[in-house]
Parts: C-alpha cells; structure tokens; sequence
C-alpha cells in the first residue's frame, strides 16, 4: 500500500533539508579523507577538492529539483512531458538533448501530448527550473517570441524576477516554495498549485 504524498511546499522544503543533511555528510566524508595535520600540499588537496565538491553541488541541486522533485511530481500526476526539448530559431522542436547547427534553445519540461519534432513550442505548457534566478532566467527570452500556452519559472529560491520585470501574466508565472519578503508577483503560487496550472487548459 502506498502512502499519500503531498506535493506542496512544506513537502518541497522538507526535501531541500533532507538532500542538504546528504550533501554535508558527503562533504564530512570527503573531506575527512585528508590528513588534519596540513601542510602545503595537503592544502592544495583540500582547496582542489573543495572546488570539486562545489562545481558538483552545483549540478547536483538542478538534477535534485528536476528529478527528485518535479518528475515525482508529474509521474505520480500521470502528466505527460517530456524533458530536454531542443527547438530551433522558429520556435519549432528539432529533437530532445540535441545540441546542434540548428539548435537554439533546449527547454527543461515540455507538458504535453504527442511532443514530436516539427511541432511550435506554442502549442505546450513550458516549465523552466531553475535552482537560483538571479539573471538565469533570461536565458528564456525565446518565450517571449514563441508564446507557449503557460510558462512557469519554477524555482526553489526567492531570488526570481520582480512582477513587471518578468512580464507576469496569465500565461506567464512564477513558483517558489520560498517567496520573498516583498513579493510583488501577481500570483503567489507556491508548489501545490503546480499541478493544478497544469491542468488547466
């Protein structure tokens, strides 16, 4: 018998904690392999593993909010995606995971049924994760040409665009399980509304 899960923030949160806990202990681990008695090259050790440990931790929250959080979340849903969608300079999909001449933009989550090449990325619901903002999330301006029916920014960070900056709007929107203290969105959706976003038509 499966338990119930909840998918909504403090369920979000929960597992923020929990994947921080490995990461440290991982890092405890590591570095607990080199000597405490240090000397210049054990520091040159430390610091390049240091710097190994960080670029992983890196990649490693984009792949824990992709698949540790939203794939769960979508799977346990039973709505259709597909991940890793290439489109080209006319909004139209050319293949998943392909970088390439003709390759333009390659989108985290495409929603949608029969997700084919040739298709315009106007006619599916887009999800852009991004772990931190900052000027990140720029790297969608394509949606702004190539329209889709819903764009979420789909963030674990209260570093997201303000309102007007980010055009919000009703196909355009922002979900945080960690919003700001002045939060100006339009629509303070949080993770428990993603599903329901999706699911309207």
């Amino acid at each position: 018998m499966t338990t119930e899960i909840k998918f909504n923030n403090q369920y979000v949160l929960s597992k923020i904690e929990e994947n921080k806990l490995i990461k440290n202990s991982l890092i405890i681990e590591e570095l607990k392999q080199i000597a405490p008695l240090l000397s210049d090259v054990k520091l040159v050790q430390l610091y390049n593993k240091s710097i190994s440990i960080h670029q992983g931790k890196i990649q490693g929250n984009g792949n824990f909010l992709e698949n540790d959080i939203l794939v769960r979340m979508l799977d346990f849903n039973n709505i259709s995606y597909k991940k890793q969608v290439t489109i080209n300079n006319a909004g139209l999909i050319v293949g998943f995971n392909i970088k390439k001449d003709k390759c333009y933009h390659i989108i985290d989550f495409v929603i949608g049924k029969n997700i084919e090449v040739g298709k315009s990325i106007t006619e599916y619901k887009i999800i852009s994760c991004k772990t931190t903002c900052r000027e990140r999330w720029t790297q969608d301006d394509w949606s702004y040409a190539f329209k889709p029916k819903l764009y979420i920014l789909l963030t674990i960070s209260n570093d997201y665009p303000t309102s007007a900056r980010f055009r919000e709007d009703i196909q355009r929107k922002i979900i945080t399980c960690n919003p700001k203290r002045k939060d100006d969105r339009i629509y303070k959706l949080n993770f428990e509304n993603l599903i329901e976003e999706l699911e309207q038509s």
